[in-house]
């Protein structure tokens, strides 16, 4: 009985299915962007404070080991490619504002998911 209401039914639900991806389809975009802002503006509104607040826990075994993955991928010690050079010396400093960010808050803002990665989280105090 299950077979033949399927049958009957197939091509009204392929229909519903394609009408449910299409409207999936021309949504996504929008919630992807909407998503982005989000996280944009979170992490341009707490991200600081909140790394500021990690590193000031994490014991100097955390920082060893950002620091070692930063070696693997060869990358300097701003997380930057090597070789690369910054405008007064340090992506750190802030030259308008005279402030300075901590190195190791500016790799977990710019690395979020080296949090999780590395399971920093073990290397609080």
């Amino acid at each position: 009985m299950v077979a033949v209401v399927g049958f009957f039914w197939h091509d009204e639900i392929k229909v519903l299915i394609e009408k449910w991806q299409n409207k999936a389809e021309e949504q996504a975009p929008g919630l992807i962007n909407q998503g982005l802002d989000q996280a944009k503006n979170w992490w341009e509104t707490y991200g600081q404070g909140w790394a500021d607040q990690f590193v000031a826990k994490m014991t100097s075994q955390g920082k060893v080991k950002i620091d070692a993955w930063l070696a693997e991928q060869n990358l300097n010690e701003y997380g930057d490619s090597q070789g690369t050079v910054y405008t007064g010396g340090t992506p750190l400093f802030n030259e308008a504002t005279g402030q300075s960010t901590d190195r190791y808050a500016y790799l977990l803002q710019k690395f979020p998911d080296l949090i999780k990665s590395l399971n920093l989280e073990q290397y609080l105090k």
